[in-house]
C-alpha cells in the first residue's frame, strides 16, 4: 500500500503512514467525541481537585512544606513519567532511549535551551501559585487566575456566529 506524500508523491507504508480509513481533518467519530468529552471531565475533576488539595494542606496547623519542593517533586514525577512513556514507546530497549535522549537533549541543544526560558517561567508560576492558593480562599483563586477568559470565549463566540 503507498502512501500520498506533499505534492502527491507517493511511498511505501510504514508505521507512521496515513491509511486511506482515516479521518479527515474535519470529521470525528463518536469514539473521538466520546473520547474528548471524557477527557475533558478529567482535566476538570483533576485540576478542581488540586487546587482543594493544595488548599487544605496549605491550610493545615502547623509546620508547612516549602512550595518549592511541591513544585520540584512534581517536576521530577512528570519528568520520570515521561521517560517511562519514552521507554514504553522504545519497546523496552535501554539503548535505543539513551540514544534518542542523546540526541534530543545534547545534539539538538538549542531547541532545549528554547524549552528552558518557558519551563523556568513556568517553575515561577507554581511557586506564585502555591503563595495565592495559602492566602486565597479556594473558589477566588479557581475563578482569578484567568480573569480574560470570559471576555474571550465571547469573542470567540461572535467570531465563529454564535456556533
Amino acid at each position: 500500500m503507498a502512501a500520498v506524500g506533499v505534492g502527491g508523491s507517493t511511498a511505501a507504508a510504514g508505521p507512521g503512514a496515513v491509511s486511506a480509513g482515516t479521518l479527515e481533518p474535519g470529521t470525528t467519530s463518536a469514539a473521538h467525541r466520546r473520547l474528548k468529552y471524557i477527557s475533558l471531565a478529567v482535566l476538570v475533576v483533576q485540576n478542581a481537585s488540586l487546587i482543594l488539595s493544595i488548599r487544605y494542606a496549605r491550610t493545615l496547623p502547623g509546620d508547612r512544606f516549602f512550595a518549592t519542593t511541591a513544585v520540584v517533586m512534581a517536576e521530577v514525577l512528570k519528568g520520570f513519567t515521561c521517560l517511562l512513556l519514552l521507554f514504553a514507546q522504545k519497546r523496552g530497549n535501554v539503548k535505543h532511549l539513551v540514544l534518542f535522549l542523546h540526541e534530543a537533549v545534547l545534539v539538538q541543544y538549542v531547541d532545549t535551551l528554547k524549552l528552558a526560558v518557558p519551563s523556568l517561567i513556568y517553575t515561577l508560576q507554581n511557586n506564585l501559585q502555591y503563595v495565592a492558593i495559602s492566602n486565597l480562599p479556594a473558589a477566588t483563586f479557581q475563578v482569578s487566575p484567568e480573569p480574560s477568559v470570559a471576555p474571550r470565549e465571547l469573542a470567540g463566540l461572535g467570531d465563529r456566529g454564535g456556533k
